[in-house]
């Protein structure tokens, strides 16, 4: 199994770099696109990466140590009336890497991190439906959906609906 930790900023070039490739790769996944998305910057990811309460889960590749498998991101958020929640953004793995556990691998450490933050009770996500995958490991994670968004993403004149949903910790 490929080692999964914590980004650092340090890790940020490695990051952006598999930011644009998810992006283009599974479009439909993601509300931004590689054009209006922070985390496509490496100076950007820094600097978000040495905030508190903000983090990214990645596994990295044995073969080659600066290259990321996969990510899933967790973040307190912030304003004061909803500190009691984190929401976990941009899971992806990599096409080569799929069927090896390590979606399961990155969302497991984001909850664990999440977790540990002092009066988070409930982590949220939202999924396309357009990513049956990635709902069905969220929902065996324990993720309950709490709505539908019709119409939520839009491109190229197709549409498709988030799917919201929730798990309290």
């Amino acid at each position: 199994m490929p080692t999964v930790r914590l980004l650092t900023a340090e890790d940020a070039r490695a990051y952006a770099a598999l930011r644009r490739e998810m992006l283009v790769d599974t479009p439909w996944a993601f509300l931004r696109s590689i054009d209006d998305d922070f985390a496509v910057v490496e100076s950007e990811i820094a600097a978000k990466l040495r905030e508190n309460e903000n983090d990214i889960a990645a596994a990295f590749d044995d073969a080659d140590p600066t290259r990321l498998l996969a990510s899933a991101g967790v973040v307190r958020l912030d304003p004061k009336k909803t500190r009691h929640r984190a929401l976990i953004w941009g899971v992806y793995v990599t096409p080569s890497a799929r069927g090896r556990g390590l979606g399961r691998a990155v969302m497991n450490l984001a909850i664990d991190t999440a977790r540990t933050w002092r009066g988070v009770e409930c982590i949220w996500l939202s999924v396309s439906d357009r990513t049956p995958a990635a709902r069905a490991l969220y929902g065996s994670l324990g993720f309950v959906t709490w709505g539908t968004e019709p119409d939520a993403i839009r491109i190229g004149g197709e549409s498709a609906a988030e799917h919201h949903m929730h798990l309290c910790v």
